[in-house]
């Protein structure tokens, strides 16, 4: 027979009216795979809320994992910063000690220079007083031995007093030409051979062991001031050696040179002499 609306209204109606027939309707209507899928999606469920647990439980451990890394870091960073502290307090205790060094060194040096020269300068000092004595002992030995070195151009050489210049020269000159004349070292007077003419002839003469061309020059203002003074004077030099530049002067100004015993340019300062 045909399933009409009305039947089904009715059998809703029913239904609701003895809600206990639902079950068997259910079992009746229902398959047994329907049955089963609840119980399939529940199994499912469960699955699923364990795998979310397990991957909440590896996140966890993520999370710590990354959380002891974090830690692990901040105490890196915490040891390298006290590194760094303890470096630079390192560098700047080292930069102080360079300072240190780097001023006594300065210091060091300072007194060294200092010392320097100091020796220097008593250096200089005692070369000029072994100088100043080697000159004074070679004017001895010229004055002691004016006619060894002086005889073979002069007869009777003889070195004059001071005190007898300033008598011959005081009505000539002034006092500050006569001065500088018996200011010379020597101050030499002899007599010309006859073949030379066999006048009267002085000599102003500076020694000093090394001769320069300061030298050279008092000798030759020193003579040049006997002639003012109306007598024919050379001046000359002596000493154990010559500078360069005093022996060029010496030929220039025509001043006679007592080297090793020998009287150099003795002819040229005469004519010289005897010209002006």
């Amino acid at each position: 027979m045909a399933f009409t609306v009305n039947d089904l209204q009715d059998l809703t109606r029913l239904l609701l009216e003895r809600p206990e027939w639902l079950g068997e309707v259910r079992r009746i209507v229902l398959t047994d795979e329907l049955l089963a899928l609840p119980r399939e999606l529940a199994e499912a469920q469960r699955r699923t809320d364990e795998r979310f647990a397990e991957l909440a439980d590896a996140q966890r451990r993520t999370d710590e994992r990354f959380a002891e890394l974090a830690e692990a870091q901040r105490r890196t960073e915490e040891r390298l910063e006290q590194l760094i502290v303890r470096f630079e307090e390192a560098q700047r205790r080292n930069d102080e000690r360079f300072a240190e060094l780097a001023e006594a060194q300065r210091r060091t040096e300072e007194r060294l220079e200092q010392l320097i020269v100091r020796f220097e300068e008593a250096q200089r000092r005692n070369d000029d007083q072994f100088a100043d004595i080697r000159g004074r002992l070679l004017e001895i030995e010229y004055r002691d031995k004016v006619g060894a070195i002086f005889g073979s151009r002069l007869r009777r050489p003889q070195v004059v007093d001071g005190g007898d210049l300033w008598e011959m020269l005081e009505a000539r000159l002034d006092k500050a030409e006569i001065r500088q004349v018996v200011a010379s070292d020597l101050v030499v007077r002899g007599r010309l051979p006859p073949q030379s003419g066999g006048s009267e002839l002085w000599l102003a003469v500076e020694v000093s062991s090394v001769v320069d061309r300061y030298d050279v020059e008092r000798a030759a203002q020193r003579a040049a001031l006997l002639r003012k003074a109306g007598l024919a004077a050379l001046g000359a030099v002596a000493g154990r050696r010559l500078t360069q530049g005093a022996s060029a002067l010496a030929d220039e100004l025509r001043v006679v040179i007592s080297e090793s015993g020998d009287l150099l340019g003795w002819d040229e300062a005469l004519s010289g002499a005897a010209g002006e």
